[in-house]
């Protein structure tokens, strides 16, 4: 009888992490070993990766879009779309970004709990680049000709076979191929066919096959040697720029870019047409920009490495190179990364890809990416799933990173004297490691904080609580972060911040990434116009809302 009123009266057990994770989890033994070889032995193959996934994924998409596909967008999980307005109306453009903030908004309304979902719009612009005509249709199905190897064939930049490019005669709409001398090489489609130049007539190049392939309409010209593009902005491009500003996207990438010089240019242009509140990212797609790179990255808000068309300058095999030179450098200097490789293309008609990809995309995470590019969802008729499966590798790569010495790295890269704000998110990165951390809140309004933490890797999502939709849209690119836009009123300051704190704990338990008797660290300022997130403090889940640790 005792007992049985014992049971009654007696409160649910709140259960604490007390005990050390479990050595199977995301890698954990592996991850804080003390030297390399110690590191890759303790690999597992049964470990278990995190559910969530920290890389953020980016998706192509088309003018065509609609509001319903952006919700599917949402729904698994990708915070950034990438779009160009090549060849569309200033109507078109807008109908276009109607579509998007549609989407995001039904989302956030029906299937997010009244959450305003953070979706990223990039603006990408092409630039100046050599591209081939279009081909001659001789029956009312032909899209493409095959150039045979060890075949002929006349490279022209007559006008007249703009229209008519045939297995013999291929069109360019650039003169450059007349300067070109026997032997030089011309890849057409980003390498996929080769000619090689035997000789140079007043308008055309006579040119071997040496490695041939299909070829449709408009596709990409590359001389090695001339970077794509061209050394200032054309005027097609500040158009499209005019317009990004007018519809309010929230970062524009700037392609062929060689120096500092160039693209202080373009910022100047974007903050004349008032767009000074739009991240301006770098492409890195010629072999000038990335032997300047040290000189490009103090002047950028992030860099968007363009692999297939680097690829052309340096060449398939030293691609990887360039890629762990490039993500290394942005890393040390704190400014996020998106990586374009062309990734899960063989996903546009088949439902698993091909090992190559699978082993590329992780090495990319692996390499130290934010983001993921994936241009396939342009074309894929099942877009859902190649995001989710883009996801799912991320966080196996996630899982193998070695996390303490990339910390150390990093930490001893920063020397003193440094900003208060980056000290104290250095040390919240460092505890989170250490307790096992399952999330990191932050309480910010510019998002500094959220970007020095997350700067520093850690191998928790961090959530960062802002008022501002574009500060929570410039957030999502940063591997690590789930941006939240808190919208209640403020009541007072102090209010204020323990309302968004149980917003985000809300929002992390409804989410699955937090779960009753997980740690999480808490990053807030101690009082009104600190001006940073100046006080750390420590949480555990429990079944209701938060208890202090």
């Amino acid at each position: 009888m005792d007992s049985k009123i014992i049971s009654n009266t007696e409160e649910q057990c709140v259960v604490y992490p007390w005990e050390p994770c479990h050595d199977n989890e995301m890698q954990m033994k592996a991850s804080f070993e003390d030297n390399y070889l110690d590191h890759m032995s303790n690999l597992k193959i049964e470990s278990n990766p995190s559910q969530n996934t920290l890389t953020t994924i980016a998706c192509g998409i088309l003018h065509t879009v609609t509001r319903s596909l952006i919700e599917e967008f949402c729904e698994s999980g990708a915070s950034m779309v990438i779009f160009d307005f090549n060849g569309l109306s200033f109507e078109q453009c807008r109908k276009m970004i109607l579509e998007i903030r549609q989407g995001v908004f039904n989302y956030s309304l029906k299937k997010n709990n009244r959450v305003p979902y953070s979706m990223t719009l990039v603006l990408d612009l092409e630039g100046s680049c050599i591209t081939t005509g279009s081909i001659l249709n001789t029956t009312t199905t032909q899209r493409l000709i095959e150039l045979s190897t060890n075949s002929h064939v006349y490279v022209t930049n007559d006008v007249e076979y703009k229209f008519k490019c045939t297995e013999d005669r291929i069109y360019v709409n650039s003169d450059i191929i007349l300067r070109l001398k026997p032997n030089d090489r011309i890849y057409l489609d980003y390498g996929k066919i080769e000619l090689a130049v035997i000789r140079v007539d007043d308008d055309e190049v006579y040119c071997v096959i040496k490695r041939g392939e299909f070829l449709g309409s408009e596709k990409v010209v590359h001389v090695p040697g001339i970077p794509v593009g061209s050394t200032a902005l054309s005027k097609l491009d500040e158009e499209k720029i005019r317009t990004g500003i007018q519809l309010k996207v929230d970062v524009i990438l700037v392609p062929g870019v060689r120096n500092s010089v160039f693209f202080d240019h373009v910022r100047k242009f974007v903050v004349t047409e008032r767009g000074r509140d739009i991240s301006l990212f770098a492409k890195i797609d010629n072999t000038v920009g990335l032997e300047n790179i040290d000189d490009i990255i103090p002047g950028v808000d992030g860099m968007f490495l363009n692999r297939p068309n680097l690829s052309m300058e340096v060449g398939h095999d030293k691609i990887f190179l360039a890629q762990k030179i490039v993500l290394s450098k942005c890393n040390l200097a704190g400014i996020p990364t998106i990586t374009y490789g062309e990734y899960l293309n063989s996903m546009e008609v088949s439902t698993v890809p091909t090992s190559a990809e699978v082993n590329d995309l992780i090495n990319t995470v692996m390499d130290g990416t934010d983001c993921i590019y994936l241009d396939v969802t342009m074309r894929s008729t099942n877009k859902l799933h190649c995001i989710q499966y883009a996801s799912s590798l991320c966080r196996q790569g996630e899982a193998a990173i070695w996390e303490q010495q990339l910390f150390t790295d990093l930490n001893k890269k920063c020397k003193p004297k440094i900003d208060p704000a980056h000290a104290v998110s250095i040390g919240c990165v460092e505890v989170s490691f250490k307790c096992h951390a399952a999330a990191i809140i932050v309480i910010t309004t510019s998002g500094l904080s959220a970007r020095f933490i997350a700067r520093y890797r850690p191998r928790c999502p961090v959530l960062a609580i802002v008022r501002h939709g574009k500060s929570a849209r410039k957030l999502s690119v940063w591997r690590n972060v789930i941006a939240l836009q808190y919208i209640d009123p403020i009541e007072n300051i102090w209010k204020d911040t323990e309302n968004r704190t149980r917003f985000a704990m809300d929002f992390g338990k409804r989410k699955g990434i937090l779960h009753q008797g997980d740690l999480v660290l808490h990053m807030s300022c101690s009082k009104q116009s600190v001006g940073f997130a100046n006080t750390m403090s420590v949480f555990y889940v429990s079944a209701g809302d938060f208890v202090n640790a």
